[in-house]
Parts: structure tokens; sequence; C-alpha cells
């Protein structure tokens, strides 16, 4: 089964995205910069990317790229997330597929996956 890769810099969000999904019962995946999520790609088929755009000292659309042209993850559906809701214009001309507001509801997050999360 495809999981869902979260890309995030702070393992508390992690912890909490990956306990949010839960519910949903697909696996998750966790990386904290661009080059452990290229791993992630390597052992596991990713079906949608959860992206924070504040990676310490990586931009999320930065590296937004080099997971668009890493084999595995071409097509995967990308959702951008960040606490400044500014930035989702910027992210959207990126080529992102969905954006989310951080802190974001549960439900936001629920709706996001069950819409571009292909098993």
């Amino acid at each position: 089964m495809k999981a869902v890769l979260v890309i995030d810099d702070e393992p508390g969000i992690q912890a909490l995205v990956a306990m949010c999904l839960e519910p949903l019962g697909v696996p998750v995946c966790l990386a904290g910069s661009r080059d452990e999520a290229l791993q992630v790609a390597e052992s596991q088929e990713i079906g949608l990317i959860l992206l924070d755009l504040a990676l310490g000292e990586e931009d999320g659309l930065e590296i937004l790229p080099a997971l668009r042209a890493h084999e595995s993850l071409t097509g995967v559906p990308v959702v951008a997330f960040s606490a400044h809701d500014s930035r989702r214009r910027e992210a959207m001309g990126h080529g992102v597929d969905s954006f989310l507001g951080r802190p974001f509801v549960s439900t936001d997050l629920y709706s996001a996956v069950e819409l571009l999360f292909v098993p």
C-alpha cells in the first residue's frame, strides 16, 4: 500500500500529523529534510506528500523540484502547509495541489488526504 510522506523538520508536528492520519488507516512515512524524503522514496511507495514550507535551513518550495524530479515521486500530489497563509499563492504558483494553513484543523487535513491520496 502507498504511504503519505510527511516532510517537516519538527518531530512534534510529524507526530501530530501521523496521529491525525491514524483514523484514515493510511501508512505514514516521516522525513525532516529533502535528503531524508528522497531516501524514504527509495524504499517506500508514496501516494501523497505533505510538505512543510519552513524546513529549518531548507524552504519547502525550493526542494519541490528535486522531489518532483525523483522517478518514484513524479506525479505524486503535494499538499503544502505553512504557518504563513501569505505563502498560499506562492505555493500554488509552484504547482502544489493543495495548501493548508498551520495550525490546521484535523478535518481539513482529512479532506486534503481523502481528495488527493491515491492508494
